[in-house]
């Protein structure tokens, strides 16, 4: 299974990490890594720039299901019924 894909997908992963969270990438690549640099740089102005990152990927994320909802219809409103966006 290849997650990173540079062609138009026609099928909807639902298995692996998206069984848990409809944002795997997103949740562990920006929001732990922003978080992580929290914790190393300890400077309450990075939980401004985690806080910020988070609104921002969220409008993006928002953007993207649309997207998926003209994509993949159905299939794609049950999925988001079962998984939450982030965990």
């Amino acid at each position: 299974m290849k997650v990173i894909k540079l062609t138009p997908q026609n099928t909807l992963i639902t298995e692996g990490p998206f069984r848990y969270s409809r944002n795997p990438l997103y949740l562990g690549g920006n929001l732990f890594i922003f978080l992580g640099a929290v914790l190393v740089v300890g400077s309450p102005s990075c939980i401004v720039f985690t806080f910020i990152e988070l609104v921002l990927t969220n409008v993006m994320i928002s953007r993207e299901e649309k997207q998926l909802e003209r994509t993949f219809g159905r299939g794609w409103l049950d999925y988001k019924k079962r998984v939450r966006r982030w965990i």
